[in-house]
């Protein structure tokens, strides 16, 4: 299926999940709103990585699915240009944030809270919540327009986080912009720190 860590997917039926040894609350959040997203671990024979979201930060769950169990799939960049149901500061943020995304030439969209009320159309973003973006890079950015969507980030009236996917693996955009030696990526394996010098050259 080409599936890709931070896509949304919506399964066939609540009981999908294989040999979870889940909290009442995940049966009770599927049985609601039948959607998960794919996490790091990804795609591998017929089977896939999964994370359940429940109604608090606290109530996250991971877990695997069959490919097959899936009858809907939608990325980030899918979302980026769906209607917000209703309004919030992170869709505010989001449209005023559009013109900077672009300018990337990266597939981009919003992640996190944003991206699965987008997708599920259940209110998921609270007072509290972040905007998540992530900008899956295929071809080498300019460093200024990657300086231009940080600064518009930081101007927006809650907090955005960006998150830009190489071949890698992902590291935040506020970090690959910083002046550290060394970068946290996150991987297939799980997290570790990198030179910058490792990473695919992105300025």
């Amino acid at each position: 299926m080409g599936l890709k860590c931070h896509d949304l997917l919506r399964l066939a039926s609540p009981l999908a999940l294989e040999g979870a040894d889940a909290s009442p609350w995940v049966a009770a959040s599927l049985a609601e709103t039948p959607w998960v997203v794919v996490r790091r671990g990804g795609e591998a024979g017929g089977r896939v990585a999964v994370g359940v979201r429940g109604a608090t930060r606290a109530e996250r769950f991971a877990a695997i699915v069959r490919a097959e169990d899936v009858v809907e799939a939608v990325t980030p960049a899918d979302l980026a240009g769906r209607a917000p149901p209703r309004p919030h500061p992170a869709f505010d943020a989001l449209a005023s944030l559009r013109p900077a995304l672009e300018a990337t030439g990266a597939s981009w969209g919003p992640a996190g809270a944003a991206g699965f009320e987008l997708a599920a159309s259940r209110a998921t973003l609270t007072t509290s919540s972040d905007l998540d973006l992530v900008l899956r890079v295929t071809r080498r950015p300019e460093r200024r327009t990657l300086d231009r969507l940080a600064a518009e980030a930081d101007r927006a009236p809650l907090r955005v986080d960006v998150l830009l996917e190489l071949a890698e693996g992902a590291v935040s955009l506020d970090e690959y912009l910083g002046g550290s030696v060394d970068v946290l990526l996150r991987t297939r394996e799980g997290p570790r720190l990198v030179a910058r010098d490792e990473l695919a050259p992105l300025c």
